[in-house]
């Protein structure tokens, strides 16, 4: 089981007041950061079913409200089946139909058919998830282009931010203080899936950028995926070795999150689409400023806590020429904005408000 998962089962156990089921699907793919699991240790009922198998009357017999995600075209028939069995559905969504688009072209840029086909899939899709979000109860939307999109279409809508991080092991005044004192070169950290629609692309032109343009740096990237070998070639094409590292994948709560708060002065996000990326409110949180792209995520999340900057989407030459005017000082204080938005948005009191509006079905 997913590690992630397996800890949000233990969560909603202590948060939800009453018996809990899940519902989870069958697969043979291998999963990253998964962990055998003993299922009569878990604090809940478990319904494995297959992977293409319709969710009906017989997993959601006895439930008072049912929690489904939206973005799952499987799961887009519940609102007939809750209404069988008597309970209150709340969808869950992050997605809208721009972000899935942008997401489509990145992923298939050079293979025009199978764009198309997958566009026009794509909208038939929407189209079932508007009448299924229509017909639900209430939704909790995770960030701003979710919400935005489908607010008007549902009964009742949550908007939450999701992250991992909790006020204890967010960053401290102590720790803003100590970065404040160091000297060396801007250290950059950049994190997450090396993929088009996370920027991945844009990282070796942007650290050239900022080489050519005299910026004393360094640039440290962690994770992986399919574009990690053209990263780490353009790297040795470049000769950035010495100023730029590839790490690959690491734990998030024991490794990451020490780098970011100990070891780095800005995170670097040049994300190509709008999905809610949960690392902007996680870098934040180990009070970090972020330089994201023009996107719809980040652009009011930006505004609304001033700790960071917006540069065009796919210009990472503009966005190392705004990076090497910025001075210290004002990268510390954005890091210091970017704390204070994170603690009010800790992972812990958004999941309790996901908790609290589901109780208010019953």
């Amino acid at each position: 089981m997913d590690d992630k998962f397996h800890e949000g089962l233990r969560l909603h156990a202590a948060e939800w007041d009453g018996p809990l089921r899940a519902v989870i699907r069958r697969d043979t793919a291998p999963l990253p950061f998964s962990s055998i699991v003993d299922r009569n240790e878990l604090p809940c009922e478990l319904h494995v079913i297959d992977a293409n198998a319709r969710i009906g009357a017989t997993e959601l017999e006895g439930a008072a409200v049912v929690l489904a995600a939206a973005d799952d075209a499987r799961q887009l028939h519940l609102p007939s089946v809750a209404a069988q069995v008597g309970a209150k559905l709340v969808y869950a969504i992050e997605y809208d139909l721009r972000t899935r688009l942008q997401i489509a072209r990145l992923d298939l840029a050079g293979r025009p058919l199978k764009l198309a086909r997958s566009c026009q899939w794509l909208l038939g899709q929407e189209i079932r998830r508007r009448r299924a979000l229509k017909r639900a109860d209430g939704i909790q939307a995770n960030g701003y282009p979710a919400a935005k999109a489908y607010s008007r279409v549902a009964r009742d809508t949550l908007v939450y931010l999701d992250g991992r991080m909790n006020l204890e092991s967010m960053a401290t005044a102590e720790t803003l203080a100590l970065r404040g004192r160091r000297t060396g070169p801007l250290r950059i950290v950049s994190a997450g899936r090396l993929v088009p629609m996370k920027g991945a692309q844009d990282l070796v032109p942007f650290a050239r950028a900022l080489r050519d343009l005299g910026t004393e740096f360094r640039l440290d990237i962690y994770g992986d995926g399919p574009l990690a070998s053209s990263i780490r070639a353009e790297i040795a094409r470049d000769d950035l070795g010495e100023i730029v590292k590839l790490h690959g994948a690491v734990d998030f709560a024991r490794e990451l999150v020490p780098i970011l708060q100990n070891e780095a002065d800005l995170f670097y996000a040049p994300h190509r689409q709008s999905d809610p990326s949960c690392i902007y409110l996680e870098a934040m949180g180990c009070g970090l400023p972020v330089f994201g792209c023009s996107r719809r995520m980040w652009v009011p999340m930006c505004r609304q806590s001033k700790g960071g900057w917006i540069g065009k989407s796919g210009d990472p030459a503009g966005h190392a020429s705004a990076i090497s005017m910025l001075d210290r000082t004002s990268v510390l204080a954005a890091g210091a904005r970017a704390l204070a938005f994170a603690r009010d948005h800790d992972f812990l009191g958004q999941f309790r408000r996901r908790m609290f509006h589901l109780g208010v079905f019953l």
